[in-house]
């Protein structure tokens, strides 16, 4: 008996191929999530933000609103009623989506670092970072004088100013 198979043997098969460890491990792209009708974490919070800023934007409008009718022509009533009203307000929701984002975002993203300044890049020349929202916030753009505003709240959740030195490029 010879140790070496015997050619015409129908008994032996081919050697099962495992896949690669690459192709299995694969990272997720959008369109896998799309197909399965799923989008990623980060953009699911991003729309939660959204949704939830809208809402509290349109609460702040209302309350706003309110008491201008309530208190008519008596400013100093409606500054002092209102700067009480904004430190109370709550955004624990709204702030608690937002560090989520603000922590888990670049990973979930896949965001290129700056290797100069050991930070993400930014996304369209803005700041990944949102903006956690507070009575500063709520009196920067609802002022306790009736109609001081120079414009609307912004539309989007805000983001964090990108810092000075971000946009300057060294040749």
């Amino acid at each position: 008996m010879s140790s070496q198979p015997d050619e015409h043997s129908s008994t032996q098969s081919a050697p099962r191929q495992r896949p690669r460890r690459r192709t299995r491990l694969a990272p997720q792209t959008i369109e896998s999530y799309l197909r399965a009708n799923s989008a990623p974490r980060y953009m699911r919070r991003l729309r939660e933000i959204e949704v939830e800023y809208r809402a509290e934007r349109r609460r702040l409008e209302a309350a706003y609103e309110g008491l201008l009718e309530t208190f008519g022509d008596d400013r100093a009533m409606f500054s002092q009623c209102w700067r009480e009203r904004a430190h109370t307000w709550r955004f624990d929701t709204l702030n608690e989506l937002i560090r989520e984002h603000n922590a888990w975002y670049p990973i979930e993203a896949n965001l290129p670092m700056d290797p100069r300044t050991g930070d993400y890049r930014p996304i369209r020349g803005a700041s990944y970072r949102r903006v956690e929202l507070g009575s500063a916030w709520v009196l920067e753009h609802f002022p306790p004088t009736p109609r001081a505003a120079l414009s609307d709240p912004p539309a989007h959740a805000p983001r964090e100013p990108l810092p000075a030195t971000a946009g300057v490029r060294r040749a």
